[in-house]
């Protein structure tokens, strides 16, 4: 009984290992996949991570969001999306499961204007009046405007 508890907590280990993380951003290094722009914004910039495990970074929403649409990396081959957490700049933290608000007053890199929270009450806390509520969904149709 030792051995196969041994055994399952080395598998559990080895699947923790083999997760998938959130790429990291070389904030002010990075050059836009999309744009060529340098990424300096941590509370806008997005990254792609593809199923073969290769990271894109982008300075806006907008330009991941377009970088796909455009056909450059094929949907099927986008593994994770992920959105630099606007109430904790330089986080980056799932897109498809990110709070959105969109409002001109965000002003981000290439006016895409919108800001990604990982909690709704985060989201809450940053409303403006004006400001409108999104879900991925809305924030990919936004991003394509």
């Amino acid at each position: 009984m030792t051995r196969i508890a041994a055994a399952l907590i080395i598998l559990s280990l080895a699947c923790v290992a083999c997760g998938r993380r959130a790429p990291s951003i070389d904030f002010g290094k990075a050059e836009c996949a999309h744009c060529r722009m340098n990424v300096v914004d941590r509370q806008f910039a997005a990254a792609v991570v593809t199923t073969k495990g290769r990271q894109y970074v982008f300075d806006d929403l907008a330009c991941m969001v377009q970088h796909v649409a455009d056909g450059t990396i094929a949907e099927d081959q986008v593994g994770a999306w992920y959105v630099c957490d606007h109430a904790h700049p330089g986080v980056l933290i799932d897109a498809s499961a990110a709070f959105y608000l969109s409002d001109p007053s965000f002003r981000s890199p290439m006016r895409g204007d919108v800001a990604a929270f990982a909690t709704e009450a985060d989201r809450e806390k940053a409303r403006i009046e004006g400001a409108v509520p999104l879900d991925w969904n809305g924030a990919r149709s936004q991003a394509l405007k």
